[in-house]
């Protein structure tokens, strides 16, 4: 487990150990903010003006030092696009759920507010990726399409990765339908139970061979606790963004 700490600009929690470890890593959840308005980067949502969401993307892209920030609308599903150089600005992708890149400059990012970003790291290939994980990308493959991404595109050995997965609901917090449990390849009770979709996602990982001893978990909960995070099953529109990339 690892309590992420808070980084002013832009506001979000971070890794400490990949930050001291990986300096040339770029990586953060982004954290509801201090101001008069909130930090929400939700595109697809209608939590806050237009002009509120741009002007939070366009801080992102400013305070990571990124020129080029490369998002797309999720679906849930497992598609995971491979990105490269190219102009400055806030960049969109057809849908998917997952980015890889070994581009320096290029800042990847998932919009959550319950789900898992699943950030991945490749420190001799000096590449990252960055997944959607809600249960029903979990359930498509999501995680080991991305890992077999950074393997086929990259060259990075599932041996070789190091993977978080950042702040989200926890196990305490969701609750879901047997269908879930049960698409997730658990045990499915008769009624609804709770279900640590991260643990999920960490077995997943290493099942498709990342050592579990470079698997870490956030401590926050989206939902409860005092994380300064949005959370959809709390009742929120507004979205956090999960970032990952390398600096130029």
């Amino acid at each position: 487990m690892v309590a992420e700490v808070p980084s002013a600009e832009p506001p979000a929690l971070v890794h400490p150990a990949w930050r001291a470890a990986h300096p040339w890593l770029v990586q953060g959840t982004t954290r509801r903010g201090d101001g008069s308005e909130p930090f929400d980067l939700g595109i697809f949502s209608d939590a806050s003006p237009v002009e509120v969401v741009l002007g939070a993307w366009e801080r992102l892209r400013r305070g990571s030092g990124c020129a080029r920030v490369v998002y797309a609308h999720q679906v849930h599903e497992s598609d995971v696009r491979v990105h490269g150089e190219g102009p400055p600005g806030l960049h969109l992708t057809e849908p998917c759920d997952g980015h890889v890149t070994s581009a320096e400059g290029v800042l990847l990012a998932v919009t959550v507010a319950d789900c898992v970003p699943v950030f991945v790291v490749a420190p001799q290939r000096r590449a990252v990726g960055l997944l959607h994980a809600g249960w029903r990308g979990v359930a498509a493959g999501v995680v080991e399409r991305g890992l077999a991404v950074l393997r086929d595109e990259i060259g990075s050995s599932a041996a070789d990765l190091h993977v978080h997965l950042g702040p989200a609901i926890c196990g305490r917090c969701y609750e879901v339908g047997p269908e879930v449990l049960q698409v997730l390849g658990l045990r499915a009770p008769s009624g609804r139970a709770p279900v640590d979709l991260r643990a999920v996602v960490a077995a997943r990982a290493v099942a498709a061979g990342v050592p579990a001893s470079s698997v870490t978990v956030s401590a926050h909960c989206t939902r409860c606790g005092d994380s300064d995070l949005f959370s959809h099953r709390g009742g929120g529109r507004a979205r956090q963004v999960g970032f990952l990339g390398i600096r130029a």
